[in-house]
Parts: C-alpha cells; structure tokens; sequence
C-alpha cells in the first residue's frame, strides 16, 4: 500500500551527519502546497486516504501522466508533472541508498550515496516544467504564461525520467522500476562509479557490445573482422544456451569455430592458434575499454578485469574491482537493434515522402475537381514547407477560397500517408534483417516480435510525426522544421533540379 503524499513531497539533498560512525540523512522531505492542491483537486476520493490500494496508485500516475504529455492547458500539465516529480524523487534516493550495497559488499569501495545523491537529485519542486513535443527539451513555465528552455546543465533528472516513460506501451513496466533503472543509467552517477573503479565490463562484455564507428578508428586493420566473428559464434551461444550474468571465456569448441570462420573468410587475418585469438581478443577488448573509459572521464584509466597470476600461469579477475554483472544477450541484441533503427530513420522517411507526393499529384490527376491543379501541388508544398506560408496566403496566391486549397492539400490525411508508409517500410527492414537471424530473441518469439512493432511506432510518432502533425496546428508565419519538412524540402529541391 502507498501513501498519496508520495506525489506532493519531494526529497532534496540536506547536511549528513555521523552518528557512532555511522552515516545519517544527507536527505530531507519538502512539502509542496501547489502539488497538494492539484492532487486534492484532481482526486478528491483518493487523496484522503491513509494509503491507496495498486490500482488506486496506478489510476493516478496514469491520470498525472497523461495530462503532463497532453497538448492542453499548459498550467495543468505542468502541475501534473510536479506531482510525479515528487513521487519519482523518492524513488531516485532509495535507488541511490542500495547501490553502494551492491558493490561495496563485493570490494571495499568506500563509497556512499552521499556521493551519488548529487548526480541525480536535483530537483527542489520550486518550478513549474514541462517538456517539447518530442520529450527532450524542458521548459520552466513563468509566472506570466511564458516559457523559457532550462540550459542543459540545469536539466532537471526528474523531468528527464517522467519525458522516457510510456504506461502505455506493453512493457507493464511500473514508474517505481523505470525511474531505478534510468538512476542507475545515469550519465553522471556512472562518472562518480567509474572514478570508485566500478562498471568495468570484463573483456567479453565487452566484445558482445556495438562497436560505433567512432571506436573502429582505433582499432588495429582486421580487427572489425574478429569481433564480427566473435559475436557470430559467442553470442549465438549465448542467446541459444540462455545464458545470463557474466560472460566467461569462449570454450574450446567456440574458439575453434571463431578461428575456422577467420580463416575461411578473412584469409587476410593470420591467426594460427586458440592461444593467439585469444591474445587478439583480450586486446582489442582493453582498446575499447580504455576508449571508454576516455570518454566517459575525460582521461586514460587502465583497469583490466584480469590480471596474470605467476603462480598458476592463468589470468584470474582482478582482486581490486567488484564483481560486474555483464548485460543480458537479449539487451545486447536490443542495443544493435536500436542502432540500426536509428540509421534507418531517415532513409526509410524519404523514402516515404518520395512515393507519397507523385501519389497524391496522380490522386488530384484523376480528380474531376482539382485536376488542374495537380501540376502545381509541388509548388503548393514549396509554399507551405520552404516559405512557411499559411493555407490562406496559399488559396489568396491561386485565386482560390481556403476551403478549396485544404481540400487539395488534405494536410492531415498526407501525413497520415507518409507515416503509414514509413511504418510499413521500418517493418519490412526489420523483417529482412530477422530472415538473417541476426536477432534471435525478437525473430523466434511473437509477442517479442508484437511488443517491438509497437515500439517502433511509438518512435516514429515521438520523432518524427508528432512535431509534423504539430505544424499543421500552428500560426502562420512560424518555420517549419520538423523532420518531415526537411525530408519534404529535400524532395522539393530534387524535383526542382530535374525540371532544370
């Protein structure tokens, strides 16, 4: 059972004191009135309650959540977000308290969540925020009904884990469990970890993980060709044999096929023996940590998990670095997904848009009405995309009535079109690369299969169509930048340079 006041106290950071050498507080609980009001005026039923029941508490984050990413009244969705922030707060400081448990009982660290309560609380609940449309830039909304962006640094974690979180995707993952999990991927908390030594992934964590390109620039000629087989072998084991937590060693057999594969593919790459591709993969795996480790720091650190014991002639783990739990196969297999989703975006969109508006101008050919005006469709889109111009300014520009020049545009149904389209080409993408059965999880499970198309829809509104549909509602004169309208440009000026 919880207690309603979870969503109008907020926690913030305050003074530790030490107590028969014991850490104490560095924490204290802040009543807001304004999230009180709202809370007592959205669930008059409930907020007088001593403790709501799980479907009472899930009714309410639902109800908050929707008004905070609803288009409505500004003030409202702002409010909704302070309540949530309130409850997520608590959440973030009881995921700070466990995590020096879980590594300092593996390695003596030293340690505490004092050093981690900065990272990720920084959110007193004295301003009102809300988010874009895409749920990436906040805004704190002033007295007056304006609003001004929060520069980056101050970006407030709170807002930042209430923007990533969807209720309705079937993931049936709670707020309490997304909000732990976002702490514990938090760029700066891993900066504080990262300097204790922690998060350290052994050299096969490592190897099973998407290279960027960024990375294959500092690796040795040939070495791209050993990883690929690496993950051929290593990974397809994994996946097939369930196997979760730290990855071990390739076993005999599996060295024995990442060589064969080597040397029947890459006859370029001379490697003879087990011994040698493990020499091989040891290196390139402390390359690409020390390039982590680069970046995420700012300096070189070299912290290999394995040292050489002369005594038994074996590396054995490092005695200095706690146990590191590696990730799972599957989220190593979501992670590569997500990479190529993200490199397909804007290909599959043009892609879209190239096929719509030739579609639309024959549409408007075979019409008895608008006919003659299917020729300047594209100059009509020039208007509306390049030049801003209103669907007013563009039936005064013909000579036509704006109900007329709406009709021929369909605005809404066009979009919808090119959103249909784009799904429908991501889906066919995803389909190609399962038949290769490069992502074994999603292509032999159905409801994976379902839970991921949802996924990807949800992605594409989010990154794409949601700002597009958004112009449409907008005043005229306002620029239209969305990622639709540069894809609709891009196809313009092309159209352009064949006519010339």
């Amino acid at each position: 059972m919880m207690i309603p006041s979870k969503y109008w106290t907020i926690w913030l950071i305050d003074s530790p004191r030490i107590e028969r050498n014991q850490l104490h507080n560095g924490y204290r609980p802040k009543q807001i009135k304004q999230a009180f009001e709202f809370i007592q005026c959205q669930f008059p039923d409930l907020v007088g309650k001593t403790r709501l029941s799980p479907p009472d508490n899930k009714y309410i984050q639902t109800t908050l959540w929707r008004m905070f990413c609803s288009t409505g009244d500004i003030q409202k969705r702002a409010l909704a977000g302070l309540c949530l922030r309130c409850y997520v707060s608590e959440r973030i400081l009881i995921t700070c308290k466990t995590i020096p448990h879980i590594y300092n009982t593996t390695a003596q660290i030293g340690f505490t969540y004092i050093d981690l309560l900065p990272c990720v609380l920084n959110d007193d609940g004295a301003a009102l925020v809300i988010l874009d449309c895409e749920g990436k830039t906040q805004y704190i909304l002033n007295h007056d009904g304006t609003t001004r962006p929060v520069v980056k640094e101050a970006e407030l974690f709170t807002v930042e884990i209430l923007g990533k979180f969807n209720p309705n995707l079937d993931f049936n993952e709670s707020l309490e469990n997304w909000t732990m999990r976002l702490t514990r991927q938090n760029e700066k908390l891993k900066l504080v970890l990262w300097d204790f030594g922690i998060g350290t992934a052994s050299d096969w964590g490592l190897l099973c993980k998407h290279v960027s390109r960024s990375l294959e620039q500092v690796l040795q000629k040939g070495d791209s060709e050993i990883i690929k087989a690496f993950q051929q072998v290593y990974q397809r084991d994994r996946i097939k044999l369930r196997q979760k937590g730290r990855c071990t060693e390739p076993t005999a057999s599996q060295q024995l096929e990442i060589l064969q594969i080597l040397q029947q593919q890459h006859q370029h790459i001379v490697i003879s023996s087990a011994k040698e591709l493990i020499y091989h993969l040891k290196r390139i795996a402390e390359t690409l940590r020390q390039e982590m480790l680069c970046k995420k720091t700012g300096s070189p650190k070299t912290v290999p998990t394995v040292i050489y014991d002369a005594k038994s002639g074996n590396y054995i783990p490092h005695p200095e670095l706690p146990y590191y739990i590696d990730p799972d196969p599957e989220d190593v297999e979501l992670e590569q997904w997500q990479q190529n989703f993200t490199d397909w975006l804007d290909e599959v969109l043009y892609q879209a848009v190239a096929e719509v508006i030739p579609q639309r101008i024959q549409d408007l050919e075979k019409s008895k009405g608008y006919k003659n005006f299917a020729h300047r469709f594209p100059e009509g889109l020039q208007y509306y995309y390049h030049e801003s111009k209103s669907l007013s300014e563009i039936a005064r520009i013909w000579g036509i009535e704006w109900s007329r020049a709406r009709r021929i545009f369909q605005l809404d149904n066009f979009l919808e079109i090119i959103q249909y389209r784009t799904e429908e080409k991501f889906i066919e993408r995803l389909l190609q690369v399962l038949n290769q059965s490069q992502f074994k999880k999603i292509s032999h499970d159905s409801e994976h299969f379902k839970k991921v198309a949802v996924e990807t829809r949800e992605f594409i509104w989010n990154k794409v169509f949601k700002d597009a549909k958004a112009e449409t509602l907008a005043g005229k004169n306002l620029s239209r930048n969305s990622l639709v309208a540069q894809k609709i440009r891009t196809y313009l000026d092309y159209l352009n340079i064949l006519v010339s």
